[in-house]
């Protein structure tokens, strides 16, 4: 146990000195991120007068060739504020027609009496696509509750964190909710998490005084999730391929020709009602969306693979794969990513 606390305890010293390089250098990109933060809670001052969100339309919320609503601003203009891998409009679209319901959910994301656990635990699942691990419902909640909740959005993310400070998150758990960290609910582990974090911030000198923007991004810099392996196929957390059983397949892909199979059981429930052509050049398909216009796709084991086989980005609509490991990819890739492990848990519940 002493060897442990001295391990932390190094890995804090070491913190320490990079801590005051970094804080300069993210300077001129913290303070953009406040500026869009400012601009985006002007245009949509739910917090400051839940009776907007009763004005709310659905073009407000959805509105596809304007870069004004409600869930461009969130996937897109406040990137800087936490990468969300949504892979299609096709939640946002599912929110603007279930209106009221979308509505609901803002006002308990504003609403001060529920915590942090109550607000991602919220029936966001009536809204297909945005259920799961909830990493847009999440984004959502910190943009109104910025002081109180960390911009990460992945639950293994978190967990990372967590562990490479030691901190106990099964003690914790016990503590608020009275029960294993293993038998959480998402919000539950998300506010678990959260508290974690924040109170190791406020123990350190050099991190009081920052903000959650600026200590997420200074963990993302120092310590970088492990991304999936791809000679193996391996998880983030470097596990070995899961069973899928429930969907036809006795482990997770491991090639891209499985997610091509992937695909073909499941296009219709992505938004791709019909599939024209699949082949072995680039781009690998090309199908049919809901409004009937042709769309191409490539497909690939992994995101980033996409940047390793360099290939033009503008020459394709969707790139389709099982994980999405592109840390930080440009705004037109970025819109393009569909990851089949976050939809799939999505439908598939």
């Amino acid at each position: 146990m002493s060897g442990e606390r001295d391990d932390v305890k190094s890995l804090i010293d070491d913190l320490r000195v990079e801590a005051s390089s970094f804080k300069g250098e993210f300077e001129e990109a913290h303070s953009r991120a406040l500026r869009l933060l400012r601009e985006f809670l002007a245009r949509f001052p739910f917090s400051q007068d839940p009776s907007s969100i009763d004005g709310l339309t659905k073009s407000d919320v959805y509105n596809p060739g304007s870069r004004d609503y409600f869930f461009y601003w969130v996937e897109h203009k406040l990137k800087p504020l936490g990468h969300i891998a949504v892979g299609s409009s096709k939640p946002f679209k599912n929110a603007a027609e279930n209106l009221e319901v979308f509505k609901g959910l803002l006002r308990k994301v504003v609403d001060p009496k529920l915590s942090l656990s109550q607000k991602v635990d919220a029936e966001w699942e009536k809204i297909k696509g945005l259920g799961g691990d909830r990493h847009v419902a999440k984004k959502i909640i910190f943009l109104y509750n910025f002081d109180d909740v960390m911009p990460i959005f992945k639950t293994e993310d978190l967990e990372y964190f967590v562990e490479k400070f030691k901190l106990d998150r099964e003690g914790e758990a016990k503590r608020i909710f009275g029960k294993p960290y293993k038998e959480l609910s998402v919000g539950q582990k998300f506010e678990v998490l959260n508290r974690l974090l924040l109170s190791f911030k406020s123990r350190i000198q050099e991190f009081k005084d920052w903000d959650n923007i600026t200590f997420s991004k200074f963990l993302y810099t120092v310590f970088k999730p492990p991304s999936p392996r791809l000679s193996t196929a391996y998880s983030v957390q470097g596990r070995p391929p899961q069973p899928l059983g429930k969907i036809g397949l006795l482990y997770e892909p491991q090639s891209e020709l499985e997610v091509i199979v992937l695909f073909a059981m499941y296009h219709r429930e992505l938004g791709f009602p019909y599939i024209l052509r699949v082949g072995s050049e680039f781009p690998d398909a090309v199908v049919l969306d809901e409004n009937g216009e042709r769309k191409s796709i490539e497909f690939e084991l992994f995101s980033k693979t996409f940047l390793q086989h360099q290939h033009p980005i503008d020459e394709c609509d969707y790139i389709v794969c099982w994980e999405d490991n592109w840390k930080d990819p440009p705004e037109e890739a970025a819109s393009k990513i569909i990851s089949l492990k976050e939809r799939l848990r999505d439908i598939l519940g």
